[in-house]
């Protein structure tokens, strides 16, 4: 069963000072992220992998998702494979999905900020302001964005996975909620597309599933708060088995309200059972309380939008002998959200709709 560690204000304090010799050792700004900080980050890694990803939802009711990936996240010891994920869904629940799968010369990035090209795809931005282009098999889009909120990481970006401090995974947050406008082209079919987007950007050197068993990982923006979240169960690590990771942003406007992830905690309930078998909660409960203040997001009414075999780029006559090692499968949900916040002063009861997933590596994962 996976356990949550209870931490002591040593543990707390020394957790603090760790994150702000990592801070310092990365060259990070510990008051702010840096365009930089969206630029290629593995350039001269040869194992690992990254991606830049962008959601968008539209007024219309339809979304895309964009993802810039230098190569497959299943295989961080590869040789680059550049390629460009697209998937778009009308307002009436009509899927389109097409890879650009490019050569690794078509592969252009710089480090000091965000300038992604892979083939006629690409994507520029200094975090405040982002433009991208991109086309796959049918599908196009000329997007125009603007951040809304704070851009963030969590501490000092990175998360190291093993005691030696050499399997890693990293995240930074350049636009945890914008705006976005243009145009999108489906089958031939172009119109004009204006709404809300989220973007993020990760890098790694492991592959996930032998680290970790699942998670849940939310977005959501509610009256003038916007939020992430997350809780990471991990596949028995450090000597310390199964343990629960939290992260957790929370902003009003441009201020950011807290990003403590040690004081958030999940309860879920009334399982039901999903695509391959899979379970699902139907109700998340995420609780945060510290001295400063709490905050209560009740998750209820999840719509699956997106369920999706991660090997399924994997040869069909591989995949059986595969699973038999993971069994890694993505839901992507779309759920009614109570936000109650009671914080710095603050208080406040907002409703809205929250975006979220649930990774599923192992077959047998489900949340304890």
């Amino acid at each position: 069963m996976a356990k949550e560690i209870e931490l002591s204000d040593e543990m707390r304090k020394r957790i603090a000072e760790e994150n702000a010799a990592a801070i310092e050792r990365e060259g990070l700004n510990p008051d702010a992220v840096e365009p930089w900080e969206d630029g290629y980050r593995t350039a001269k890694q040869e194992d690992a992998f990254e991606w830049w990803y962008f959601d968008a939802q539209f007024d219309d009711g339809s979304t895309c998702v964009i993802t810039f990936n230098t190569k497959p996240n299943t295989k961080p010891k590869g040789p680059l494979a550049p390629s460009v994920l697209f998937i778009t869904r009308s307002a009436e629940g009509v899927r389109k999905s097409a890879v650009l799968n490019g050569e690794t010369t078509d592969l252009e990035s710089s480090t000091e900020g965000c300038d992604v090209r892979i083939g006629p795809s690409w994507v520029k931005g200094d975090l405040a302001q982002y433009e991208l282009h991109a086309e796959a098999d049918g599908l196009a889009a000329d997007l125009r964005i603007k951040r809304a909120a704070p851009s963030w990481r969590p501490g000092a970006a990175i998360t190291y996975l093993d005691p030696g401090k050499k399997l890693y995974f990293a995240w930074v947050v350049p636009v945890p909620y914008g705006t976005v406008e243009g145009e999108l082209e489906v089958d031939g079919n172009r119109k004009q597309v204006k709404g809300t987007v989220y973007h993020d950007h990760n890098w790694g050197n492991f592959l996930l599933a032998k680290m970790l068993d699942h998670w849940y990982w939310g977005r959501a923006h509610v009256g003038d708060f916007s939020i992430i979240f997350a809780q990471l169960t991990t596949a028995g690590i450090l000597g310390l088995g199964a343990v629960k990771l939290h992260t957790f942003f929370l902003s009003r406007g441009d201020e950011i309200l807290t990003d403590d992830g040690l004081p958030l905690h999940l309860v879920t309930r009334d399982f039901r059972e999903g695509p391959d078998g899979r379970m699902y909660p139907s109700e998340l409960d995420f609780s945060w309380e510290a001295e400063e203040g709490s905050v209560k997001m009740a998750i209820r009414n999840p719509k699956l939008i997106e369920s999706i075999d991660t090997l399924g780029e994997v040869a069909g006559w591989a995949r059986p002998l595969v699973h038999l090692v993971t069994n890694p499968w993505y839901y992507d949900f779309e759920a009614d959200l109570a936000l109650e916040v009671d914080l710095k002063g603050i208080k406040a009861h907002e409703e809205g709709r929250v975006i979220y997933e649930q990774m599923l590596f192992h077959k047998k994962a489900v949340d304890d």
